[in-house]
């Protein structure tokens, strides 16, 4: 991790599901499945000495029965990259003596009293055979800004996952355009949308999806997905799939009816706009500060021409007149988490963009207030990019976002 050699770092997988294991999915810490790619609970990396160990469990054929075969130490070694596996329950031993050589330990302290109390025994240890009376005991790191830093910028393994999953996703996407129809309700176009979704190659889902018709889609996290698709309203889709781990975040708005209304019309184009405008923008360079004070001048400005606002642009930003309008920020860092790990802002400074960082691009606008012509209309589009050395690349381009493409593929779809 370009850091001193003589520093220890322990990372521990998630644990055992709590319940039956047929309830509860296991899914790996996305920290330790970056490091490692190991997908079984209970297993701890340490980095030391310019080795890396896994610790693993053992096999167990009784279980095994019920939740399915194990590496175990031996097929592990030989599987993952790693230089050395061992028995998980060697752990506290080989710890014991990895830090006796060790000037620091990084470890997330705080997740876990079982967890801490283990590395706080063997760094006690440790401070017994180094003479605490003259050295004491060794300083404790977080791990976390260097990992956030790593997993920020994605190799050419992860873009390749990240290229499959939005382009999965965007295809199922499309494919639900042409399919919706009223009559229909949010389910069963979640269905529709999942069932594609699988079949062009995605592993799971990224994330709770959200399937918005009509008022729905002016709640951001709506996620109850029961209603009636019904005719003059917009359904806002907001799903995505994973290829091996990696996950895309798209989202679409479109007419039920096959047909925007004039205000549902102004609404998307306003926002359409301001979506390819960050598009343009995102390039090696731009903080995301400046990318989401952008999307906040140009919403507001369509705010102020449809009348929705009134007064000067700036006086209307600095008092966070836009905000019931456009509440969420513009966008986030994509990869292994749908939040994923980065850094924006820290210390008084902003994190500049890298080739190889990926980040959604989402603007929207939400109107919820009786009375206004917009009432009711929730429209967000979301596209994911990736950082170039020349600029950004939609990896969600295969999704068609202009006015006329859209009416006319939801003009067969309502035939």
């Amino acid at each position: 991790m370009g850091l001193a050699p003589e520093a220890c770092f322990v990372f521990f997988g998630a644990p055992e599901p709590e319940g039956s294991a047929h309830r509860h999915p296991f899914r790996q810490n996305r920290d330790f499945f970056y490091l490692t790619e190991f997908d079984e609970p209970e297993a701890i990396l340490v980095l030391c000495g310019g080795k890396s160990h896994l610790f693993v469990q053992d096999r167990d054929e009784s279980r095994e029965i019920w939740t399915g075969e194990r590496y175990g130490a031996e097929r592990a070694a030989g599987i993952f990259r790693v230089d050395e596996a061992h028995r998980l329950l060697d752990f506290d031993s080989k710890l014991d003596l990895f830090l006796k050589d060790s000037k620091s330990v990084y470890f997330t302290l705080g997740e876990s009293p079982a967890r801490d109390a283990k590395i706080l025994k063997a760094i006690s240890n440790s401070s017994r055979h180094r003479g605490k009376g003259r050295f004491g005991n060794l300083p404790v790191h977080d791990p976390f800004p260097h990992l956030s830093l790593l997993r920020s910028v994605k190799d050419e393994l992860e873009i390749d996952r990240m290229r499959r999953a939005c382009s999965a996703t965007a295809k199922a996407h499309l494919h639900l355009l042409k399919r919706v129809r009223a009559g229909m309700t949010e389910f069963d176009a979640s269905n529709e949308f999942q069932y594609w979704l699988f079949k062009q190659g995605a592993t799971e889902l990224g994330y709770a999806p959200i399937f918005a018709s009509g008022f729905n889609a002016t709640t951001l996290h709506y996620v109850r997905n029961n209603d009636a698709l019904k005719h003059g309203d917009l359904l806002l889709v907001d799903a995505a799939g994973e290829v091996e781990g990696y996950t895309a975040d798209l989202t679409q708005t479109f007419p039920v009816s096959g047909t925007f209304s004039p205000e549902q019309r102004k609404i998307y184009q306003a926002v359409l706009d301001v979506n390819r405008e960050i598009t343009r923008m995102t390039a090696p360079g731009v903080n995301y500060r400046a990318l989401h004070s952008r999307s906040v001048e140009l919403l507001t400005e369509s705010l102020l021409s449809l009348g929705v606002l009134s007064g000067d642009l700036r006086e209307n930003i600095h008092s966070n007149a836009y905000r019931p309008y456009f509440p969420h920020g513009l966008g986030h860092y994509l990869g292994l988490d749908v939040h994923d790990a980065g850094i924006y802002h820290e210390e008084g400074r902003d994190f500049e963009l890298q080739p190889g960082m990926i980040l959604t691009n989402e603007p929207g606008l939400y109107f919820r207030e009786r009375g206004s012509p917009f009432h009711g209309i929730g429209v967000r589009i979301e596209d994911d990019l990736l950082v170039t050395a020349k600029g950004a690349e939609v990896l969600t381009r295969e999704l068609p976002r202009d006015v006329d493409a859209i009416e006319s593929l939801r003009t067969i779809a309502s035939a």
